[in-house]
């Protein structure tokens, strides 16, 4: 999603977006979700909930998305290959692994919430992702 269609959504009154490439899948060459996301992000501010997907496999890219800009991260897939795997209980692991992640990796930045967490936390290029 352009910045330029977010800002207006969230001119317009839209509650909420979320981010997505539906995983990549459909385009080998598509952005990834988190390149969109600190445009994105700075479009709305905080006139809407910005949501993103696709790609998180670590509670780390949880970490950057967050400090990127997200309001919050879909991790749909991990806790259906915990389904999988294992049931019920394979995908409650699936989730808490990734809780197990978060909480050290803001122990390691001595963040307290995630409120503490920006963009400064992060080695990030304002380029990343663009051609």
């Amino acid at each position: 999603m352009d910045a330029r269609v977010t800002a207006l959504a969230a001119d317009l009154g839209v509650d909420g977006i979320v981010v997505s490439n539906h995983g990549g899948r459909n385009l080998d060459a598509s952005m990834s979700t988190i390149a969109a996301l600190p445009a994105i992000a700075d479009a709305v501010g905080q006139r809407m909930t910005v949501l993103i997907d696709s790609g998180f496999r670590r509670g780390t890219d949880v970490i950057k998305a967050l400090a990127l800009g997200a309001h919050g991260v879909l991790l749909g897939r991990a806790a259906l290959y915990g389904l999988s795997a294992a049931g019920e209980a394979g995908a409650a692991r699936a989730l808490a692994i990734f809780h197990e992640e978060i909480d050290r990796t803001m122990a390691f930045l001595g963040c307290n919430r995630i409120g503490e967490l920006s963009r400064e936390i992060l080695d990030f290029d304002a380029d990343f992702g663009r051609t």
